[in-house]
């Protein structure tokens, strides 16, 4: 039967092993620990600065949108200003045009009257001269 002792390598054993893991402690571990510690310091600052940015991209986007419609808007009144305007200069264009025509007819109409006067006194002037040579002629003598 194999018997187990308690002796002096054991104890040998036992500081070999603490030794190993505090050299493993000094030489890994604590390494190891500061690292993943400073990854994980790392991606919170990042996980930070990525949140910071979604929350700024949400806010751009939202001022974007306000301004695109605040210009639509700016846009759309103006185009109905510019259309007030264009159709009161339209009409005070065919007013005028109007009131030249109007205007051009009505001088139309007095020269046509004047003229017509003017024709008709010419006319009762040579009826008048065609009648007396007429009656001259019909009468055979003069009058």
């Amino acid at each position: 039967m194999v018997s187990i002792g308690l002796d002096f390598t054991l104890i040998i054993q036992i500081i070999n092993f603490l030794l190993l893991m505090l050299a493993m402690n000094i030489l890994l571990y604590r390494p190891l620990r500061k690292i993943i510690k400073e990854r994980t310091e790392l991606l919170a600052r990042l996980r930070n600065r990525s949140t910071a940015a979604e929350a700024e991209l949400k806010n751009s986007e939202a001022e974007k949108d306000r301004l695109n419609a605040e210009s639509l808007r700016q846009a759309i009144s103006l185009k109905n200003e510019v259309t007030a305007k264009s159709r009161e200069q339209e009409k005070s264009i065919l007013a005028e045009a109007q009131e030249k025509i109007l205007r051009q007819v009505g001088d139309s109409r007095t020269k046509l009257q004047e003229s017509a006067a003017a024709a008709h006194q010419t006319l009762i002037a040579e009826i008048q001269t065609l009648a007396g040579e007429i009656a001259e002629k019909i009468l055979g003598r003069t009058l």
